[in-house]
């Protein structure tokens, strides 16, 4: 790779003086930055690492206007019209938007340190990063368009005109995923220490989570390697190499391909990739009737209600807002027994918060309509109003269950509703148990018949991020559905009607055969001559 700083002269012409011990001096200094570089770039390929030139874009001064317009349409609200991340709403987001100008960006498949290729920011551009602000603009924009906005945002730093990347790492080699390379990927992720920031489960809970900054001495938190679908750089199994790899400019999180081979990192990203689950959206939570719910959050009767996850949101619609709420999914599962119906509740929460510190404890609420409603109608999502109260059952880790009759965010009272809570908390994560009995003991209280479609949100708060009151994660309705149990005549009607079509079958064939028997016998029989033929 040439030097940007040095350029080698030519060998001296027959006869010209000897070079002095300055030059000689410059030669060696010029060595000694060169030879690192290729010794690198040989130590790679001796590792199994795939390495290739980088093909960067012409791009024109029309490109780049056009590209200008869009960004400044597009971008700039959040980018900043220099490109410095400072936008109008750059102090809204976490994390903030990225700043142009430095030429860091944390997602490329160059050596730890180098540009991005036009195609990293490109891919960026068009799928965005999942868990941030940043959106996809694929179908928005088209493939041109983006190609435009690129070749702008690279105008903002003069490194890419001056040093653009050479080289990129290829993303070959990929090992099956066998019992073995998860078993080596494992060995993998405890020798390299990934556990110091990520936690032994991945849920990004470890000894060193609390003390992260970046670049910018902004806080910064590991990512959850269980929740795949927030991992800004994608969750494939190529991905999740490419950023081992490469490591994540302007962040805590190091290149491992200088200390680690490729196979070993083809393992590894394996074993990331297994610590993580699909998540299952959906509109309805079905809870199953069981003989009696469990009250343990660990209890293994949970597995019997299938789980749905819960997408959240920063509550701001009224002040103070919450952009940037830590809490974005949780689980939900339901079961019922003949008296109570159970909750079980499941986040992902780095930090257990219990009110410590004058920090707020960490909180849940779920919601329910406290009135019966026309089929359709649900309460206004952020607490009911006047007209329809919602019965809020909350759960603290500071003061346990406890139950709220509300008119909105700014009416809530206590509620005498009997709703019980249970608790657990390990390895970066709330699971919580809330119980009650299917029947309203008073006014204001939501009943659970079996077979009604029971609308249901959820609230959390964090109290890590300093999460309270107004400022808390809001989700929109879904439903609840206590699925009735199965009568046993849904079981004999069938049986029934088989028993009735069988037999008519069975009388049908019977008359059928007499019929042809009959038939068969009157052809049989021979016909009278008449005397007049005689």
């Amino acid at each position: 790779m040439a030097s940007p700083f040095f350029r080698l002269r030519s060998p001296p012409a027959h006869g010209a003086r000897p070079p002095s011990a300055c030059c000689l001096g410059l030669l060696v200094l010029v060595g000694a930055l060169l030879l690192p570089g290729l010794a690198g770039a040989q130590d790679y390929a001796a590792k199994g690492f795939k390495i290739g030139p980088t093909s960067p874009r012409e791009s024109s001064d029309e490109e780049r206007a056009a590209g200008k317009a869009l960004y400044q349409d597009r971008c700039s609200q959040c980018h900043g019209e220099e490109g410095d991340g400072r936008g109008l709403m750059a102090d809204l987001l976490d994390p903030r938007p990225r700043d142009f100008t430095r030429g860091v960006y944390k997602i490329r498949r160059t050596i730890q340190g180098e540009l991005p290729t036009d195609e990293d920011i490109f891919q960026i551009v068009s799928k965005g990063m999942p868990g941030t602000s940043m959106p996809a603009w694929q179908g928005v924009l088209t493939d041109e368009q983006i190609w435009q906005v690129v070749s702008y945002i690279e105008s903002f730093s003069p490194d890419f005109e001056d040093y653009p990347a050479e080289e990129q790492f290829l993303l070959e080699g990929r090992i099956e995923a066998t019992p073995e390379s998860l078993a080596r990927g494992a060995e993998v992720y405890e020798k390299a220490e990934c556990a110091k920031c990520h936690g032994a489960t991945g849920r990004g809970d470890g000894p060193s989570a609390a003390e992260l900054v970046d670049e910018w001495d902004f806080r910064i938190f590991p990512a959850d390697l269980t929740q795949p679908w927030t991992l800004r750089g994608g969750a494939s199994v190529d991905d999740l190499f490419r950023t081992l790899t490469t490591g994540v400019n302007g962040t805590p999180m190091p290149s491992f391909s200088d200390a680690w081979n490729a196979e070993d990192l083809w393992n590894l990203s394996n074993y990331v990739h297994s610590l993580g689950r699909e998540p299952v959206w959906g509109e309805i939570i079905r809870g199953p009737k069981i003989a009696a719910v469990p009250t343990d959050p660990d209890d293994p009767a949970w597995d019997a209600a299938p789980q749905v996850d819960i997408r959240l949101a920063g509550q701001i619609i009224q002040e103070p807002r919450l952009f940037n709420p830590s809490v974005q999914s949780l689980a939900v599962r339901a079961l019922f027994d003949d008296d109570e119906i159970a909750l079980l509740l499941i986040w992902r929460d780095r930090f257990e918060n219990d009110g410590q510190d004058d920090m707020p404890a960490d909180r849940i609420s779920v919601l329910f309509p406290a009135r019966k409603m026309k089929a359709g109608k649900k309460p206004y999502f952020l607490m009911g109003d006047r007209r329809n109260p919602v019965d809020s059952w909350q759960w603290s880790a500071e003061s346990g269950a406890l139950a709220f009759l509300s008119h909105g965010m700014d009416d809530v009272t206590p509620s005498a509703s009997p709703v019980q809570g249970k608790s657990t908390y390990g390895d970066g994560q709330y699971r919580v148990v809330l119980r009650r009995r299917l029947r309203a003991d008073g006014e204001d209280e939501v009943e659970f018949p079996p077979g009604d479609m029971v609308p249901i949100a959820w609230n959390v708060w964090d109290g890590e991020n300093a999460e309270d009151g107004k400022q808390r994660a809001v989700s929109r309705w879904y439903y609840l559905l206590l699925e009735p149990e199965t009568s046993w005549t849904t079981w004999l009607w069938p049986v029934f009607v088989v028993i009735i079509a069988g037999g008519g079958e069975a009388i049908g064939l019977r008359r059928l055969r007499q019929y042809w028997a009959s038939q068969a016998t009157e052809g049989s029989t021979p016909q009278e001559i008449p005397d007049s033929q005689a």
